[in-house]
């Protein structure tokens, strides 16, 4: 997770773990780390920033000794940069390859009785696809292909390299044995040594040098490099996190994450500001308005941008103002499109048997009226958008767009005629998004951070308080709180998807299909 409560939360966080790799990089009493992956919960990005620190702190002449149990590719990616590597004797691993796959809703939403006018006027623009489709048009299957490529190309490059095996036998390791018992994984050189955890105390006992001592995370901020003499409170740098759909009151929380920026702005002792984005997209409303917060920041300081897995669509809004855009390789980003489309009753009511009736003034009053469906609690329209009324949409839509890639060009510095033939609404994986300019630097937050103190111009050796927007309560209330996709997700993401869509039926969106919401880092 991101952020934690500040009391009885004890999770880990992404910026904590990086800390404390970093701490005990530069701690010389510090001879290795030693992990224990059994039942670790992260996504790809995330699991590949924590790596990347892990090889600097392995650069630096340190060991590293993993534990695992009954890893998939990912976390045995993750896992393959330990020197040694003890899996469980009872446990299995599997290495399946990467797949995206798709929900279709069409069918369901035939049998409902409900209807679906689809506004797609950008060639890989996919996301209303989930209601008006059955399997994926070939422009989505090109770009999720390509997505899934790119994945496999950086867990097989890393893979290969820490553990000496040839490419070639990788690809024959996932096409034709996949799922390994621990004895086969033994023998194929994919891991050191079988045993449990109490194994990997063995093997740091053996470690050359001092009698060792297994500590936690928490010792290690007790260590400090020398810094400078400065007096006075250390300079601040904003971590502010933009986690979720693109909402103004919910996921991201628009309306108040701008206030964050705001203070920030405003706060002399905030040198510097990285935004941390996790976001699928959403309400076009939502995204402007961190935007332009965002950009009268940029005027005054450093604005640092580190997408995490996803920043595409409505996230990539968020990021455009960015002096530096950072994303890992494996990143979600891009996207830049506009869809629309339009839920409406075609016999739903008529199922529930309810009714409806209305008095009006003006020729489209009824444009949306509708009923209410039972324990969605969101209204229906009761039909279809005349063609007058599509027509409209449809020039909102295009208009929305070349707004959009106006915006991305003007903050990548960039011409339309630049950034328009990469728009059309495609996703990019962040290692394609750095060979075609929608971002600069391939890394995680750890190295936002460190581009936003250079760019501050804060001294290397200067100590800086990094600060974390949104503040986060005291314990955690989430289960009394309605829940939107993306964060903190508790309820059906299907339903939450069709709520959230009927909520802003017939806006024009910079959205990703739902698969991506689901898969969004949570808090």
């Amino acid at each position: 997770k991101y952020q934690r409560f500040k009391l009885f939360d004890k999770s880990n966080t992404l910026a904590g773990l990086l800390t404390a790799i970093k701490e005990a990089q530069n701690d010389p009493s510090v001879n290795g780390i030693a992990i224990n992956t059994s039942g670790l919960m992260a996504n790809r990005e995330i699991l590949w920033e924590i790596r990347e620190q892990l090889k600097e702190f392995k650069s630096a002449g340190k060991k590293i000794v993993m534990f695992i149990d009954r890893p998939n590719i990912d976390i045995y990616h993750f896992a393959s940069i330990a020197d040694q590597i003890v899996m469980d004797p009872t446990g299995t691993m599997t290495l399946e390859g990467y797949i995206m796959g798709r929900t279709f809703l069409k069918g369901t939403l035939a049998k409902l009785g409900i209807g679906f006018d689809e506004w797609r006027f950008f060639k890989y623009k996919s996301a209303a696809e989930s209601f008006s489709r059955d399997k994926m048009s070939d422009a989505d299957r090109e770009q999720r292909q390509k997505l899934v490529d790119d994945y496999y190309k950086l867990a097989k490059s890393d893979i290969c390299e820490s553990r000496k095996i040839s490419p070639e036998r990788f690809d024959q390791l996932v096409d034709d044995v996949v799922l390994f018992l621990s004895e086969d994984a033994l023998k194929e050189g994919l891991v050191d040594t079988l045993g449990r955890w109490e194994t990997v105390k063995e093997i740091i006992k053996k470690w050359e040098g001092e009698e060792k001592k297994m500590v936690g995370t928490g010792a290690l901020t007790k260590f400090r490099l020398p810094y400078d003499n400065y007096w006075g409170e250390p300079p601040r740098v904003a971590v502010i996190y933009a986690l979720g759909a693109c909402a103004m009151d919910e996921g991201i929380t628009a309306r108040k994450l701008v206030k964050d920026v705001q203070a920030v702005t405003d706060d002399s002792r905030v040198k510097a500001v990285v935004l941390r984005v996790d976001s699928p997209g959403g309400d076009a409303l939502a995204s402007d308005y961190i935007a332009e917060a965002l950009k009268k920041c940029k005027e005054k300081k450093p604005v640092i941008i580190s997408q995490g897995y996803v920043a595409a669509s409505g996230g990539y809004w968020l990021s455009m103002y960015g002096d530096t855009i950072v994303a890992a390789p494996n990143t979600i980003t891009g996207s830049i499109g506009v869809i629309g489309g339009w839920l409406y009753n075609k016999g739903l009511k008529d199922t529930l048997g309810m009714s409806t009736d209305f008095v009006k003034v003006g020729k489209h009053a009824d444009l949306g009226f509708g009923f209410r469906l039972p324990f969605i609690g969101v209204g229906i329209p009761d039909r279809n958008m005349t063609d007058e009324e599509r027509s409209k949409v449809e020039l909102m839509i295009k208009t929305m767009y070349k707004e959009f890639v106006t915006k991305v060009a003007s903050g990548r510095k960039k011409q339309f005629d630049d950034i328009e033939p990469i728009a059309q609404g495609r996703v990019w994986s962040g290692y394609d998004g750095k060979q075609n300019g929608l971002v600069d630097v391939l890394g995680g937050l750890e190295i936002a951070i460190q581009i936003a103190r250079d760019r501050a111009g804060i001294c290397p050796k200067q100590d800086v308080k990094i600060v974390e927007y949104p503040e986060k309560g005291l314990i955690d209330m989430s289960f009394l709180q309605p829940k939107l996709f993306g964060v903190s997700i508790e309820d059906d993401p299907i339903l939450n998807y069709i709520k959230f869509r009927l909520q802003h039926n017939g806006q024009p969106m910079p959205m990703l299909p739902i698969d991506e919401m689901e898969f969004g880092q949570k808090e």
